[in-house]
């Protein structure tokens, strides 16, 4: 699926507690309330347990894939107001998306499943512990490469491209003194980059970890929250640097993309 042809800042205007932050307007208040009840509190919360790491992928999946809706309702409004060539490109974006949805709800379903039954045994989950960082993330993502080798008509490589997707769910956030990276994926569409990260972030030092943070809200993420003094120690020059690059790679899903590009120096 195609990355948003936007970027966004959220940082807030203030700290706000766990549950602040990953609020999701997508669900009632009953069930809201009764599907998180367990990761809603910091007393209860338990990093290691396949329950909670599969409510955090679930919440953010499905922020996904509602933001996902709203970019095809988008593109239903002004598809008729744009010029020919742009439309190209908005057809495309559709498609992406469309995909995206498919794809996203395929996991849903299976996290639904599994949280019903209380039965985690078709996904991987792990949490590593890390030095307190005022950054919240809570993703799907998508890590593959997305070329037409055969060089194919698009409508034929598009209706080629299989569903699934290798897709792996990202959440780190802070609690107390300090941050957790949850990571997760299907058993049966395993994500070797996902496994990558675990295992660097579980030996990496500070420096290291800021790097690897940095990278993945530069190459990766359309969505993230961070505090304001966070936000405010990055220079005005890399946040120019950032959004160019984000452009650049913004249909980029290679696992190998790189960028010299730190904001947290």
């Amino acid at each position: 699926p195609s990355k948003y042809y936007l970027f966004t800042y959220l940082h807030q205007t203030r700290a706000a507690p766990i549950n602040d932050v990953y609020t999701f307007m997508g669900f009632c208040n009953y069930h809201d309330n009764e599907i998180f009840k367990p990761i809603e509190s910091k007393d209860n919360f338990d990093a290691n347990s396949p329950y909670h790491q599969a409510l955090f992928s679930y919440r953010g999946l499905c922020q996904e894939i509602r933001r996902k809706e709203i970019v095809l309702e988008s593109l239903e409004e002004m598809t008729n107001y744009l010029p020919p060539k742009t439309r190209i490109f908005s057809s495309a974006l559709k498609d992406g998306n469309e995909a995206g949805i498919k794809n996203l709800t395929f996991f849903k379903n299976e996290l639904e499943a599994a949280i019903s039954k209380q039965n985690f045994e078709d996904f991987v989950f792990s949490t590593v512990e890390l030095p307190k960082f005022e950054l919240c993330i809570s993703v799907p993502l998508n890590i593959g490469e997305t070329e037409n080798p055969k060089n194919l008509p698009y409508e034929e490589w598009k209706n080629e491209q299989p569903i699934p997707f290798i897709t792996s769910f990202i959440n780190i956030f802070p609690l107390n003194d300090k941050s957790y990276f949850i990571g997760g994926y299907h058993k049966k569409y395993p994500c070797s980059w996902t496994e990558k990260k675990l295992r660097k972030f579980s030996y990496s030092k500070l420096k290291e970890i800021k790097k690897e943070l940095s990278d993945l809200i530069v190459l990766r993420l359309e969505f993230w929250v961070m505090s304001p003094r966070l936000f405010k120690s990055i220079p005005e020059d890399m946040l120019r640097k950032y959004k160019q690059k984000f452009l650049e790679e913004i249909f980029n899903h290679s696992g190998k993309m790189k960028t010299k590009i730190n904001l947290f120096k």
